[in-house]
C-alpha cells in the first residue's frame, strides 16, 4: 500500500518570499510596508502607485528566489513526515526562476526525492491526499484534504484547515495520516497492456 502523498508549495510555506519580496520593494520604492499590511492576494493595491504592478516583476528576476530562508521548521518538520507521506512538491514558477526553486529544493529539502517536484499554475490537476498551500486559488477547486498557512492576506477563505507554524502542520498531518491508517486514499495507476486489434 502507498503512503499518503502530501502535496505542498514552495513559496509562503518553505521558503520565505514575503521577507525578501517586502524588503526589496521597500528599498526601491522607500516605503515601510509590513507583512500584516498585505490583506489580499492582489499586493498591487498595497504598494506605491509609481510601483504598481511592477512589484510582480521582481519575480521574473534570475536569481531572486536562490537565496530565499527557509520557513521556521519547514525542514524538521518534512524530516519527521517523509517516513509517512510520501513528499511532493507543487510550484507555480515563471519561467526565469524554475531553475532556482529546484536548486532550493535540493539544498534545502533532501528528503524530497529527487522526481517530486511539479512546476505548474494548475495545482489541481496534481493528485495527492493533502495539499498545503498559502494561496485561496490554488485550493480552492483542489480534490485533496485542503491545509492553509494562515497569513492576512488568505483569511477570507475557510474551507480548509488553517495552521499558523510548521509546528502545527506537522501534527495536523500526523492526525490526518492515523485517521486514514498510513494509506493513501489515491487510487495508484495502473495500466494493462492491450493486444491490439488487427
Amino acid at each position: 500500500m502507498s503512503k499518503p502523498i502530501l502535496l505542498f508549495d514552495l513559496d509562503g510555506i518553505c521558503c520565505d518570499l514575503m521577507k525578501k519580496w517586502l524588503a526589496v520593494y521597500n528599498r526601491d520604492y522607500h516605503d515601510n510596508l509590513r507583512p500584516e499590511d498585505i490583506t489580499s492576494w492582489n499586493w498591487d493595491r498595497f504598494v506605491k502607485p509609481e510601483c504598481g504592478k511592477r512589484i510582480y516583476h521582481y519575480l521574473n528576476r534570475p536569481g531572486f528566489f536562490a537565496d530565499l530562508e527557509p520557513i521556521e521548521g519547514c525542514v524538521e518538520s518534512l524530516e519527521r513526515l517523509a517516513p509517512i507521506c510520501e513528499l511532493v512538491v507543487v510550484t507555480a514558477s515563471p519561467r526565469e526562476a524554475a531553475g532556482d526553486k529546484i536548486a532550493w529544493v535540493r539544498r534545502h529539502l533532501p528528503m524530497v526525492p529527487r522526481g517530486n517536484i511539479v512546476i505548474t499554475y494548475r495545482k489541481d490537476l496534481v493528485r495527492g491526499d493533502f495539499m498545503f498551500d498559502d494561496a485561496p486559488k490554488n485550493l480552492r477547486n483542489h480534490p485533496a484534504v485542503r491545509i492553509m498557512m494562515d497569513y492576512p492576506y488568505n483569511r477570507d477563505f475557510h474551507d480548509c484547515y488553517r495552521v499558523h507554524s510548521w509546528a502545527e502542520a506537522e501534527a495536523l498531518i500526523r492526525q490526518l495520516v492515523a485517521a486514514r491508517g498510513g494509506v493513501s486514499a489515491v487510487p495508484a495507476a495502473s495500466f494493462e497492456m492491450q493486444p491490439q486489434a488487427h
